[in-house]
């Protein structure tokens, strides 16, 4: 990773707690202290089990969000994109990651270590506030989220994730913002790269999914919705 500056201040990405803060001087004091890295597609910025080293912030880009099931296989629990946090399941709890992270494409991030974040946090108990709240909605839908997919079958979970993908990323020309690959999907949807395979075979022959290669792309939305048997079951997270 190649560290570099970029500005908190002409950052355009409204969703970033810090940013949504930026006017408050108790948090325009630490800017300063905040890393700034790119990362290249397919480089791993967290590790598993490596100790925790405060939040990372995406400026620009896309990560996934994954970790190492009990049978040593990996499990995709997040896509993040621009402005979304990415380490808070180890902040302030756990001295390792409990996650490993990497990222989709060339991606920016910004990082604040756990000292000065806490620090921050102190001083702005507006930002706090909102740190609480975006935790306690986190809690809240991987609770959810868990309940439903126990329920879904493996068309269900592979319709799931392609919903959840297309919604976090969107679509151009037709086609999902996000080349991700077969295992990705697999990884995501809690199923075998065979079965993606098969499943997404089959939609493309019932004319509710087109592909480009590896691109795929949802030409109906709400007729592809209308194939999960409860329309709860797709969760943004």
């Amino acid at each position: 990773m190649r560290e570099n500056n970029y500005d908190c201040q002409t950052c355009e990405n409204s969703n970033c707690l810090i940013k949504k803060h930026i006017t408050n001087d108790s948090v325009q004091t630490y800017l300063q202290q905040k890393n700034t890295f790119n990362c290249n597609q397919g480089q791993q910025f967290i590790l598993e089990g490596a100790p925790v080293n405060g939040l990372y912030f995406i400026y620009s880009g896309a990560v996934k969000v994954y970790r190492q099931t009990a049978s040593k296989e990996s499990q995709i629990i997040r896509f993040s994109k621009n402005g979304e946090i990415v380490g808070h399941r180890g902040f302030g709890t756990d001295y390792v990651y409990n996650i490993s992270a990497s990222a989709l494409k060339d991606t920016i991030l910004c990082n604040f270590s756990s000292s000065v974040l806490i620090e921050m946090l102190h001083k702005a108990p507006s930002l706090m506030f909102d740190f609480m709240l975006f935790y306690a909605d986190q809690l809240q839908r991987s609770e959810a989220n868990s309940k439903l997919f126990i329920q879904m079958s493996v068309r269900e979970r592979v319709i799931n994730g392609l919903l959840f993908i297309e919604n976090k990323f969107g679509q151009t020309d037709g086609y999902i913002n996000m080349t991700l690959s077969r295992r990705d999907i697999a990884e995501f949807a809690g199923t075998s790269t065979d079965q993606v395979i098969r499943v997404i075979s089959a939609l493309k022959k019932e004319g509710l999914l087109i592909a480009k290669g590896k691109k795929l792309g949802i030409p109906d939305l709400d007729k592809f919705a209308a194939q999960l048997k409860q329309t709860s079951y797709f969760l943004e997270g």
